[in-house]
This record gives C-alpha cells, sequence and structure tokens, in this order.
C-alpha cells in the first residue's frame, strides 16, 4: 500500500509539469527560441586561482634552472569582447582588456571561439580563448594564454542582454626580463626567463 501510494503521488507530480509543458504555445516557444546572427559585444569579469607556477632560466651556454610550486593565488580579468556569429550554434571573435594578478599586470588579446548547444537562448555552451599578453617591462614583453571551459547563457524571452555564467582553465605564459642585480660575465641579453601559470576561474558576461 505504501509503494502504491508514492508512486500515486510521483505521478500527481510528473501531470502538472508534462501539462505545462504541453500547454506551451507555439508563440511561447519562438520567444524563447534563439535566431543569433551578426555581430554582439561585451564584458567580461574573471576571478581567478592559479595553483601553479612555473619559473625557468636559461643563461647562454648554461643548463636551464626550474623551480616549481604549488600555490593558490588570486587574479582576475576585465575583457572587452566582440564576436560574429557564424550560424545559431558558432561564434568567432576576439577579446581584449587587463589581466591582474599577484605578479604579473599584463594586456591580453585573445581569439576567441563558442559553440552554443541545442536552440533555446537558455543553453549550455562551450569556449576557446587563444592569444597573447602584453607586459610592459622596459618594453613590450610577449607572452601567450590560452584558456577554455564550459558556461551557461540566460536571457530572456524579449530582451537584447544575455548574461553567461562561465567556469574554465587558463594556462599563461610570461617572458619578463631577468632579475640581475651585481657584476657578471655575461649580458642580459644571454639571460632568458619564462614563467607559466596554471589556473581555473569562474567568470560573468553581459553581451548585448
Amino acid at each position: 500500500m505504501r509503494k502504491f501510494l508514492v508512486l500515486l503521488l510521483l505521478v500527481a507530480m510528473t501531470i502538472p509539469v508534462a501539462e505545462a509543458r504541453r500547454r506551451e504555445t507555439p508563440e511561447e516557444i519562438e520567444r524563447k527560441t534563439r535566431h543569433y546572427q551578426g555581430w554582439e559585444k561585451g564584458v567580461s569579469l574573471r576571478a581567478s586561482l592559479i595553483f601553479y607556477e612555473l619559473d625557468r632560466t636559461r643563461i647562454v651556454g648554461e643548463k636551464a634552472v626550474r623551480t616549481y610550486t604549488d600555490q593558490a593565488k588570486f587574479g582576475g580579468n576585465v575583457m572587452l569582447h566582440a564576436g560574429y556569429f557564424i550560424n545559431n550554434h558558432w561564434k568567432v571573435g576576439a577579446e581584449i582588456g587587463a589581466q591582474i594578478q599577484y605578479n604579473h599586470t599584463v594586456i591580453p588579446v585573445y581569439a576567441t571561439a563558442h559553440y552554443y548547444y541545442g536552440t533555446r537562448k537558455n543553453c549550455l555552451f562551450n569556449f576557446v580563448n587563444l592569444g597573447t599578453n602584453l607586459l610592459f617591462d622596459k618594453g613590450i614583453r610577449l607572452g601567450s594564454n590560452c584558456a577554455g571551459g564550459v558556461g551557461y547563457r540566460i536571457q530572456a524571452p524579449d530582451s537584447k542582454y544575455k548574461y553567461d555564467i562561465m567556469v574554465g582553465y587558463q594556462a599563461t605564459l610570461f617572458r619578463p626580463r631577468p632579475e640581475m642585480e651585481g657584476v657578471f660575465q655575461y649580458k642580459e641579453s644571454d639571460v632568458k626567463r619564462h614563467e607559466f601559470n596554471q589556473g581555473v576561474f569562474i567568470g560573468f558576461t553581459l553581451t548585448f
């Protein structure tokens, strides 16, 4: 008897949901269906947790010295972006902004690609960022950035504004000048230094 009552309760809870879905009119479906085309632009904010760092220094003619650090330090990005929809699923574009963290402040420049699933305005998507970063250290020092992850897009049926929540992974390579103090037998140009960071982030994007 108890099993029968539980089953009856589950059926009673399921029927209203199924009925609500069945009653969704074609007009309501159309309002909730996306028809993306052309350009969109916006601003993104990311908060990062950097959990790993590699510091590599090499002097010409000598073996490279590497230092690995497991850590938990914070950073973040503020980015402006613009993207073009090739079709209703694929968007390609670019981002530029500022990346601030415990050891460097750089200007990232990304090429981006997004893939949106399904046909509804509220949907999951995947994204990939790939590009460089500009570190100002007695001149401009070029590095590299790559990131990727998953997100969820929220858009009201009658609104042009879109809100994306993202989580992902980012790897960043910096090329700072070597730290040299005192008198050495080699020139600064003979010393190559690289820093490699890995981190995870959560982000929020407003697009219109």
